[in-house]
């Protein structure tokens, strides 16, 4: 592990460079301690960077809150200063009232509580004149409507890209392919069926609909009390051209890291007669035969005149068969530190190093010649 060679180098070349010029350890420890944190944030950094995800979690307006503008009095206040003669002069503030926003909040079950300050369609910008009770901003965001919200998470998995890699495929070859579908809209809405399929926007209600209802709270059977996401996975379609060959499917499963811990994926290709010319499903899913199954529904089923029995069909599939992977199950992987990381590491420690013992050789050369004139 070369990275920690560096970090130990500044150790030991530190520990010989103050016995020979000084044995002054508070020196020492404080350039170890330094080295350290310098190790510690370059690690953690790289950690965090190769890492970090993002996944997106489903759910519903479940509550609202409205506080009305006010005026808050702020009372006037006496200061006083006394010159370099002992005179003291006052000067009295005036009160002022201030005035305060009002605000509205509503709540999902996937995102908790924040502040909105429009509609869902971005058409109405809300003021101190509306709405002015909770009522009215519910009629905004009617109860139960679907929400999606992105979340950060912790996926080693992201960072050992052999465990879905498929070695034929070199994702240069497919600069096309879409991105992961993680762009809120309307303040609550994560559009996930991406490219064009037939009444679309219908098809994109229904999906909603179905990701909400798949990821509903029920009672935890393991902790009484408690709620969890029934089904933890959202649904996402995505059209990734027209006639293309299937090694597309397999790009973007690349590409998307075979999706986040809580996705079930399906990519597919229509030909230009109507049929599909291939679909391909990946998830964590511990239950591959639904991904056959919904490969072949879509296969016979076609890309036909509307997507909307389509969606609704795989989703009561996924919602009878899927079974989560548990990503505990991956807290065997060892991240090692990057290249780049690696080079970063040195040369921080190296520079260290070399601040260090200049600092400390030109003081002991200093100070020898000091005394060689003193005699």
């Amino acid at each position: 592990m070369a990275y920690w060679s560096a970090f130990f180098l500044v150790l030991i070349v530190g520990f010989a460079t103050e016995l020979v010029t000084g044995r002054k350890w508070w020196r020492y420890v404080g350039i170890s301690l330094l080295a350290a944190t310098l190790f510690a944030g370059v690690v953690a950094g790289d950690f965090y960077v190769r890492t970090v995800d993002t996944e997106v979690w489903s759910g519903s307006v479940t509550n609202w809150e409205h506080t009305e503008e006010w005026d808050e009095w702020i009372p006037g206040k006496k200061e006083c200063s006394t010159d370099a003669n002992g005179r003291k002069s006052c000067t009295q503030n005036p009160g002022h009232y201030e005035h305060h926003k009002a605000k509205n909040k509503i709540k999902t079950s996937d995102n908790g509580w924040f502040e909105v300050d429009e509609s869902m369609n971005g058409r109405t910008r809300f003021n101190d004149r509306s709405p002015n009770t909770t009522a009215e901003l519910a009629k905004y965001f009617p109860l139960g409507t679907p929400s999606a919200s992105v979340h950060l998470y912790v996926n080693k998995v992201r960072g050992s890209y052999s465990l879905f890699k498929h070695d034929d495929i070199d994702l240069k070859d497919y600069p096309d392919l879409p991105g992961y579908p993680s762009h809120v809209s309307e303040l609550l809405h994560v559009d996930r069926i991406v490219g064009a399929v037939p009444n679309g926007l219908q098809a994109l209600q229904a999906l909603a609909a179905w990701n909400t209802e798949l990821n509903k709270a029920v009672p935890d059977p393991e902790n009484p009390g408690e709620t969890k996401s029934w089904k933890q996975v959202n649904l996402i379609f995505v059209n990734v051209g027209t006639d293309l060959p299937q090694e597309y499917g397999y790009a973007l499963q690349d590409k998307w890291k075979n999706g986040n811990k809580n996705d079930f994926v399906v990519s597919f290709s229509p030909s230009t007669d109507g049929s599909m010319r291939w679909v391909h499903a990946f998830s964590w899913s511990e239950v591959d035969m639904l991904k056959l199954e919904v490969q072949d529904y879509m296969m016979a089923q076609g890309f036909g005149k509307d997507f909307v029995p389509i969606v609704d069909h795989v989703a009561k599939m996924v919602a009878d068969q899927f079974v989560r992977k548990q990503f505990a199950d991956f807290n065997y992987l060892q991240i090692e530190v990057s290249e780049t990381s690696t080079y970063i590491i040195w040369g921080l420690e190296m520079t260290l190093l070399a601040f260090y013992m200049y600092k400390r050789i030109r003081t002991s050369l200093h100070r020898r010649r000091k005394l060689t004139y003193d005699y």
